[in-house]
């Protein structure tokens, strides 16, 4: 595989950097400037033109969406007798149509709060997701199959930087110092955190498959596995380049 070139400094920054992504979920408050209707009509304005800017919008949507998508889709799974992983999973493919389709349009429906318009619309959503998911075990937008998880250093250069080239003596000279930010952390905490970090390079979200490969692996839940990354995150910020 062809290796992309960056010196390790640019490469370690990037890796211990938070970055903001939809299932992260981080932003539990609703900016002042704009309400979620505006959220999702810049989400459909700038998708195409401007994607960071669409990126940004979608992942305050979904960082005030959230916990009351989540206790529908809590309930859901309970009254179709699913364990509450599904949840997170249907969560994931609720959020992700609104990505792929931000249609809301509050003048359609009865509601004059557009907060209760809105998880009206992803209450219908998330219910279309259950179905699909309970019948066929994915959303309606079904992800590729082969999604490998990310064990180490020297998989993680070789997938991230796979565009551009790296010489043996460089990529030692990486790897070297991702290992030494590294020391300390457990197998696991370095597969979720490197999985995480390169599925989220370019989706909006981590796939379902890949998910379920850390869940399986590991013997946890979905919610063990977010909070393994956010501690892998907060030793990392302590980390000095």
């Amino acid at each position: 595989m062809i290796i992309a070139f960056y010196s390790y400094t640019k490469i370690v920054t990037k890796l211990v950097t938070p970055f903001l992504i939809c299932h992260d979920f981080g932003n539990k408050t609703k900016p002042n400037s704009m309400d979620g209707e505006q959220l999702i009509m810049t989400i459909a304005k700038n998708k195409e033109t401007n994607r960071e800017e669409a990126k940004k919008a979608f992942a305050l949507f979904c960082g005030y969406y959230e916990e009351e998508a989540t206790k529908i889709a809590v309930a859901l799974c309970r009254s179709w007798k699913r364990s509450e992983d599904y949840a997170y999973a249907i969560v994931q493919c609720a959020f992700e149509k609104v990505w792929l389709c931000p249609t809301f349009d509050k003048s359609k429906t009865h509601f004059k709060d557009a907060d209760k318009a809105i998880m009206r619309w992803l209450n219908t959503i998330l219910i279309r997701e259950m179905t699909l998911f309970s019948q066929k075990g994915n959303c309606s937008h079904p992800e590729p199959e082969d999604l490998p998880l990310i064990t180490n250093s020297g998989m993680f250069i070789e997938n991230y930087m796979e565009d551009e080239y790296l010489s043996e003596e460089q990529f030692e000279v990486v790897k070297k110092k991702l290992d030494d930010v590294f020391v300390g952390l457990s197998e696991q905490e370095i597969t979720i955190y490197l999985t995480y970090k390169l599925y989220l390079k370019v989706n909006e979200r981590v796939p379902h498959r890949v998910l379920k490969k850390l869940r399986t692996r590991y013997g946890i839940t979905q919610d063990a596995i977010k909070h393994c990354r956010l501690r892998v995150e907060q030793k990392l910020k302590e980390v000095q380049i």
